[in-house]
C-alpha cells in the first residue's frame, strides 16, 4: 500500500532485522482474519497456515512459495482491502496513511440545515441558531449634535438623533431632529415599529409630532429606511395628519472615507406637503430642501467631532410665508459639533 508506514502497525517489528529477505517478519499474523492461530508457534517466517482467501484484495497469483517458507506479498493489490475489519489495528497510529474521514467532531465548513434541525457545529458547543435571533440590543446615535452659525450672525443649537431597541427583525425606533435659535425651538419627534423585510431594508410604521414654532401637529407615519445601492443611507417616509394633511419626507446621506478616520458625509433632505398650513409657515408642494457637507474625524468609532457647511432653500408658498415674516428664503450656515453613538 503506497504511503503506508508498516512500522506503526501493531505487531510489526520495526527493528533492523526486518530486511527485504524476510518480508513482514515482525507482523503478528494471528490477529488477521483467516489466520490459523496455531501457526504462530511454527516460526515468524512460516505463513503456510494463513488463509489468504479471506483477505479481500489479496493477489493469490503473487503468493509464490519459497524454500524458507516465506511468501512475497503484493501490496499493490491490497488497495481494495478493508483495513477496518482487521482486529487489533489502530488506524490512528498508522503513520503516513491518509485517512479520508474522521469519526469524531462536527464536519468543517458545514452550514445550518434548512429543515429546522440543529447543525452539528452548534450542538457540539451547546449553541442553538435561534439563540442568536433572541438577543435584545440597543443603539443610541446622535448624527448631529452641535451649533450652526448662519449668515445673519445668529447661532443656534442643532440636533439629529435616533435610538432603537429590539431584536434583529423587530425594533422600537425613536427619532428626533430640530434646532433652537434665539430662544425659539422648531423640531419633531417620531416613534416607529420597525420590521426588517430584507438584509438592507426596514419597513416602519408609527407616529410623528411636530413641536416648537406654531401649533403642534400629529401625524401617522409609514415608510422605509435602509442602505440603497452604492451605500446611500436612505429614509423615505409618508405622513397623514389631521384635517386631511399629507406629507412626504426624503433623507439620504453617504459616508466617503478619505482615510480610515477622516470621513466626509454629504446629506440631502427634502419635504413635500399636500396642503397649506400657514400657522406653521408651510405651503403645499415642495416646501424646502437642504444640502450639507460634514467632515468628521473619528477619535474612536463612537466619538467623532465634525465641521461642515449647510445650504437650504424654501420653495413656493413656504418661501412666501417666510418673506412675510421677515425671514430669508435661503439659508447658509457653518456647522460644528460631535457625532456620538453607543
Amino acid at each position: 500500500m503506497p504511503g503506508m508506514d508498516h512500522g506503526s502497525m501493531p505487531g510489526m517489528s520495526t527493528g533492523p532485522e526486518a530486511s527485504s529477505n524476510q518480508p513482514m517478519q515482525g507482523m503478528d499474523h494471528s490477529s488477521m482474519p483467516g489466520m490459523n492461530n496455531d501457526a504462530k508457534n511454527t516460526g515468524a517466517n512460516s505463513m503456510g497456515n494463513m488463509d489468504h482467501g479471506s483477505m479481500k484484495g489479496m493477489n493469490h497469483g503473487s503468493a509464490a512459495g519459497k524454500p524458507d517458507g516465506s511468501m512475497k506479498m503484493d501490496h499493490g493489490s491490497m488497495k481494495d482491502m478493508d483495513h477496518r475489519s482487521m482486529p487489533g489495528m489502530d488506524h490512528s497510529t498508522m503513520g503516513g496513511m491518509s485517512m479520508g474521514t474522521t469519526s469524531s467532531g462536527p464536519a468543517v465548513g458545514t452550514l445550518p440545515t434548512s429543515d429546522g434541525t440543529t447543525d452539528q457545529r452548534y450542538s457540539a458547543y451547546d449553541i442553538h441558531p435561534h439563540m442568536m435571533d433572541d438577543m435584545i440590543t440597543t443603539h443610541l446615535l446622535f448624527d448631529k449634535l452641535g451649533v450652526a452659525y448662519d449668515r445673519d450672525g445668529e447661532t443656534g443649537l442643532q440636533w439629529d438623533g435616533q435610538f432603537w431597541i429590539g431584536r434583529d427583525l423587530n425594533k422600537l425606533w425613536i427619532k428626533s431632529e430640530g434646532d433652537r435659535i434665539n430662544g425659539g425651538t422648531d423640531g419633531k419627534v417620531e416613534a416607529f415599529w420597525s420590521h426588517t423585510f430584507s438584509p438592507y431594508w426596514d419597513f416602519q410604521l408609527g407616529a410623528r409630532r411636530d413641536f416648537g414654532t406654531g401649533p403642534k401637529r400629529n401625524w401617522a407615519a409609514f415608510g422605509i429606511q435602509g442602505v440603497a445601492p452604492y451605500q446611500f443611507e436612505t429614509e423615505l417616509t409618508a405622513y397623514v395628519g389631521e384635517q386631511g394633511r399629507t406629507a412626504l419626507a426624503l433623507k439620504a446621506e453617504y459616508d466617503l472615507l478619505i482615510t480610515q478616520r477622516l470621513i466626509l458625509t454629504p446629506e440631502i433632505e427634502a419635504s413635500v406637503y399636500g396642503k397649506d398650513d400657514k400657522a406653521r409657515g408651510i405651503g403645499a408642494g415642495l416646501s424646502d430642501a437642504s444640502l450639507s457637507l460634514r467632515l468628521r474625524y473619528e477619535i474612536t468609532r463612537e466619538i467623532a467631532p465634525y465641521i461642515g457647511v449647510s445650504f437650504g432653500r424654501k420653495f413656493g408658498k413656504t418661501a412666501s410665508y417666510a418673506s412675510e415674516e421677515g425671514e430669508s428664503r435661503s439659508e447658509r450656515a457653518i456647522l460644528a459639533g460631535v457625532r456620538i453613538w453607543f
